[in-house]
């Protein structure tokens, strides 16, 4: 599954309250070197020349510095024994409380397997505690963490930055670590992002390597966002076309925003020199030459792979760091495009964050698939860079269910959206018209925001559909216009089978799936097979009030050759179709 490929958005306990663009002031971080535990092999001479050299650079105390001898985990049994519950007694050493950051200092392997899938070792130590979970997902976690900020790009809506160590602070955070390593194809280039992050620190930004001229960020969308919702692959558009946005509004480097479906370096896309910081994609398992990376640079590709291997290869992470990028995050096998870091990224390093928070606050899960690369501690803008180093606001829409702030619903589900605007509104109120792009929502027509008022709060529910339908809303008052999108999908999702092949003559276990839960006194899903004397199926299956899903069984015959069965869902006016294989 290619990261532009999507999976259905799944609900978390946690309701947004304001959508405003209200962000914090700078945050210093002059205490944060006792926070870092350094992780290092004693066994090998390269591991411990960089965790030195890193305690040096950042005054990590001694007490932080974590041996670990000759660490693998080709399985997850390994990765406890040698790497989990060692670094867990290096935790208990130093108070597990007291470390936000993990770093491993040149260290392998890079992932734990199990008989399912891999996944990211550094991903599984953010939550060596088993606070976010104890499982193992397959084919992805179903819940974000809670230190994770949901980002509205399209509606302009953004969740007030928290620094990790804030956020730690309070009743309701998991003892969740960010992870970092220090890492490259030599433990030269390794040392070198310590030295090239420290660097550009001081001097308050990436460093260009060309005298005299300006330090670029380069964003390669792969197409323009008008008329364009906010879901699937383009969410990621999306958020790549706020980052530029933001970029250009900060004004603090020169921005090359690339529309086309070519990557940076592909005529007719440009090349991207100078370059202090680039997102973007689609570059799988290709690192195109076209970025030279300025002291300090920050950069990341949304793609399959780009980390797949740290210390060679083709892949794009691979290539960035070998080239001389200090900062980077990728995944190691194929992802969801949901998991990886979202170019919200950029607002919290405007805002002055180290690179250890803002990768962490935009990246949905842990125990998955990314890997990050670089300093934690890293503030490419120590300040922060005005106008985002002090509280901003601007015209937005946030979308949300109860419970839920994701934009994905089933038909009959109570919904609400917040829209604000800076400044206030005027004498008598502003009023807002509201309207939706396709039917599939009961919303008022209109919605003032009283006088001297910000915002308004628009109670609504969505409507039945027999398919998925991405409904954009759009809120008018004079010159001020806001769209969010709101995707709402029938509630059926479809069957689904325990193997596909499934070989002839033996009963076959499958499940009918909603994508929500099943309503007062269940749902009744009609089934059929376009080839009954092959695969037969139950006319219809109930699932049960407040489930969403029930098993059954398909009653197969032996076959000479391949043989394909169309298997049809229906309920609520919607239906579904898969193809199931019986072999002999």
């Amino acid at each position: 599954m290619v990261a532009g490929e999507t999976m259905r958005r799944m609900s978390y306990l946690a309701l947004i309250l304001t959508a405003a663009m209200m962000v914090k002031t700078a945050f210093p971080q002059t205490s944060l070197a006792p926070r870092v535990l350094v992780v290092y092999d004693p066994t090998s001479s390269d591991s411990i020349a960089v965790a030195q050299h890193y305690q040096t650079a950042r005054a990590v105390p001694n007490a932080n510095m974590c041996a670990v001898p000759s660490p693998t985990a080709s399985s997850y049994a390994l990765y406890v024994s040698t790497i989990r519950d060692p670094v867990r007694n290096c935790l208990n050493a130093v108070g597990p409380e007291n470390i936000l950051y993990i770093v491993l200092a040149y260290i392998t392997p890079q992932d734990v397997q199990f008989p399912v899938a891999y996944y990211s070792l550094d991903s599984f130590l953010e939550d060596l505690w088993d606070q976010y979970t104890t499982r193992a997902f397959n084919p992805a976690p179903i819940a974000v963490h809670r230190y994770y900020a949901e980002s509205q790009s399209q509606g302009n809506s953004f969740v007030p930055f928290e620094s990790f160590a804030n956020y730690r602070a309070t009743a309701r955070a998991q003892l969740i670590y960010s992870v970092w390593r220090l890492d490259g194809a030599t433990a030269a280039i390794a040392m070198a992002q310590v030295d090239n992050a420290t660097a550009a620190m001081a001097a308050g930004g990436p460093i260009s390597q060309v005298m005299g001229s300006p330090a670029n960020a380069c964003i390669d969308m792969e197409n323009g966002i008008t008329g364009v919702p906010d879901n699937g692959s383009q969410t990621a558009n999306w958020d790549l076309y706020r980052a530029s946005q933001m970029l250009t509004t900060a004004n603090n480097l020169n921005v090359i925003t690339d529309m086309l479906a070519t990557v940076f370096g592909t005529p007719p896309s440009p090349n991207c020199p100078n370059t202090a910081l680039y997102v973007g994609w689609y570059n799988y398992g290709d690192y195109n030459n076209a970025f030279s990376w300025d002291q300090g640079a920050i950069g990341w590709d949304l793609d399959s792979g780009a980390l797949f291997y740290i210390r060679g290869g083709s892949w794009w992470g691979a290539g960035a760091i070998a080239k001389g990028i200090t900062v980077t995050s990728g995944a190691i096998t194929e992802p969801y495009l949901q998991g990886i870091p979202r170019p919200a990224v950029v607002r919290n390093l405007l805002e002055g964050a180290n690179v250890g928070d803002a990768f962490l606050r935009n990246t949905r899960w842990l125990k998955w698939n990314l890997t990050n690369v670089g300093d934690p501690l890293y503030q490419p803008f120590p300040g922060g860079v005005p106008p985002f180093n002090a509280p901003v606001a601007g015209n937005s829409m946030a979308v949300f269910l109860n419970q839920s702030t994701f934009r994905d619903y089933t038909g009959g589900t109570p919904i609400a959206a917040n829209i604000s605007i800076a400044p206030p509104a005027p004498a008598g109120g502003l009023t807002f018209t509201l309207t939706p792009s396709l039917p599939g929502l009961n919303i008022p027509a209109t919605a003032t925001i009283p006088s001297g008022q910000t915002s308004v709060l628009v109670s609504g529910s969505t409507l039945n559909v027999t398919g998925e339908s991405d409904v954009l809303v759009t809120a008018t008052a004079g010159s001020i216009s806001v769209t969010n999108t709101i995707s709402v999908y029938p509630l059926l999702s479809g069957v689904s089978f325990a193997n596909n092949p499934a070989v002839g003559g033996t009963p076959l276990a499958a499940s009918v799936n909603l994508n929500n839960n099943a309503p007062l006194g269940g749902a009744v899903v009609q089934l059929s097979s376009d080839t009954p004397n092959v695969a037969a199926v139950p006319a219809s299956v109930t699932i049960g009030q407040g489930l969403i899903q029930t098993n059954f069984n398909i009653i197969t015959s032996a076959v000479t050759a391949n043989t394909t069965v169309n298997i049809t869902s229906s309920y609520a006016g919607a239906s579904n179709t898969v193809s199931l294989t019986i072999a002999p």
